[in-house]
């Protein structure tokens, strides 16, 4: 590859980027590919090692996390972006590089699955589960600040955050009808039908990829000469030193690292709950996703609809709010766990969704208000290390204390209501964290807003 080194940054001269709504939605569709992969993995892939094959909770939980502790990667990928353009473009081909290595990381799930539950080469099989989790996270890390760099760079300040919220929205409105999809291909778990299942994922998410960021992005072959008076670009260790700098962001690194963790405790065990709680087949359980899916595409839309006309930096008390709304459904799902209601589960999943879509619509918003335009991919490259890695330890976690509470109590449903309580209160722990984080401020310092918020939220 031919690398140019040369920074591209936002000059005053520059005319600032258009916001389309059509434009976001389009960018939005590169969600759609990555829920087709990541249903397979924590929807699918969890379920079957865990119920159907017997595997205990950690290792699996611990490979599915093992993909986020790669994550550090993203800040080396988003400083390139940022600096060395690759034939002419800061984000498409990292974006493209680390998403082909995903596709090839999914055809080693299906024979490591296979040599596992046949005995035949469990030790092989584990290797290869190993080996495509560790693939998996590296194209994660390596293409995911760019992406959300190239969302960064087609809006205006004051329109990014509704380009996120619409590119988050079409990843909701995936996760809402893909896992049916996925249901119907493999309604019970069979080795034809989970290489067919796989297969299926990695051509459908090839074609959204593509569709996605082909053409986003204008190329600039020229390599422009620098002036003999102009300052380098700054090295990475640089950028990471006056990001980090400021209390401002380090307050809102802590509130990042502790929400991830427990936004995402029950991302390894929510179908293995269903599975070994009530008896639930892996068609069902993979439906879990659309459920609280669903509660997600609903709340987004309203969410959206409510705060649209708020700067990024605004969306503080929305957070709080989905804080709050993501807590409550999981002290109810404990409930159900520990009094095994069945008939309890999809409400209070729906009820999950719905806080989650609020948390989403105001998180992904401060994203966008936490960075500077020169540095946006490093800024935004660090929070998703910081939430990955977090959101890894939490997927870990959940699946340690599922794997201690059953230890100590003896009981399957009071091991996942213990879980689900932990994850709980540590979300209520965070609305707490975001109140000292100064967002407003930050802005304040870097672009012309008021210094000033209000916690209350309030309706445009």
């Amino acid at each position: 590859m031919t690398v140019q080194d040369v920074t591209l940054s936002e000059t005053p001269e520059a005319a600032p980027p258009r916001f389309s709504v059509w434009r976001s939605i389009k960018i939005g569709t590169f969600h759609i590919g990555s829920s087709m992969t990541d249903v397979l993995l924590s929807g699918i892939w969890n379920r079957v090692m865990i119920t159907d094959l017997g595997v205990v909770a950690w290792p699996v939980s611990l490979l599915l996390a093992a993909r986020y502790f790669l994550s550090p990667l993203a800040i080396w990928a988003g400083h390139q972006s940022d600096t060395h353009p690759i034939f002419g473009t800061r984000r498409t081909w990292y974006i493209w590089l680390g998403r082909l290595m995903m596709l090839l990381s999914l055809l080693l799930l299906p024979p490591s699955v296979g040599l596992i539950a046949s005995g035949v080469n469990p030790t092989l099989g584990w290797t290869l589960a190993v080996l495509s989790l560790l693939v998996y996270g590296t194209g994660t890390s390596i293409s995911g600040a760019p992406y959300l760099a190239l969302v960064h760079d087609s809006a205006p300040y004051e329109k990014r955050g509704q380009a996120v919220s619409i590119t988050q929205f079409m990843l909701v409105v995936s996760f809402a009808f893909i896992p049916v999809i996925y249901a119907r291909v493999m309604p019970v778990y069979s080795q034809a039908d989970f290489w067919r299942i796989v297969v299926l994922g990695m051509v459908g998410a090839a074609i959204f990829w593509v569709i996605s960021v082909a053409g986003e992005e204008r190329r600039n072959p020229v390599k422009v000469a620098p002036a003999a008076d102009a300052t380098p670009p700054a090295s990475l260790r640089e950028n990471l030193r006056e990001i980090w700098s400021d209390e401002r962001t380090r307050r809102y690194a802590l509130f990042l690292a502790v929400s991830a963790f427990f936004a995402f405790m029950q991302d390894a065990v929510l179908e293995p709950f269903g599975g070994d709680v009530f008896k639930l087949t892996v068609g069902e359980t993979t439906r879990f996703n659309a459920y609280w899916g669903t509660g997600v595409l609903i709340s987004m839309i309203i969410t959206y609809a409510v705060t649209r006309r708020r700067r990024p930096d605004q969306q503080v008390s929305t957070t709080a709010w989905g804080l709050a709304m993501l807590g409550i459904p999981l002290l109810l799902l404990a409930a159900a766990a520990f009094r095994e209601s069945l008939p309890m589960v999809v409400p209070i999943l729906l009820l999950f969704g719905i806080g989650f879509g609020v948390f989403t619509v105001g998180g992904v918003s401060l994203l966008m208000a936490v960075n500077t335009a020169e540095r946006a991919a490093s800024y935004l490259a660090l929070w998703s290390v910081i939430q990955l890695i977090s959101r890894g330890l939490g997927i870990f976690a959940g699946g340690v204390i599922r794997d201690i509470g059953l230890t100590l109590t003896g009981e399957i449903s009071a091991a996942y209501g213990i879980v689900f309580i932990v994850e709980a209160i540590g979300l209520f722990v965070c609305i707490w964290l975001l109140r000292r984080v100064d967002v407003r401020g930050f802005a304040a310092s870097h672009r012309s807003v008021p210094a000033t918020e209000s916690f209350v939220p309030s309706i445009d």
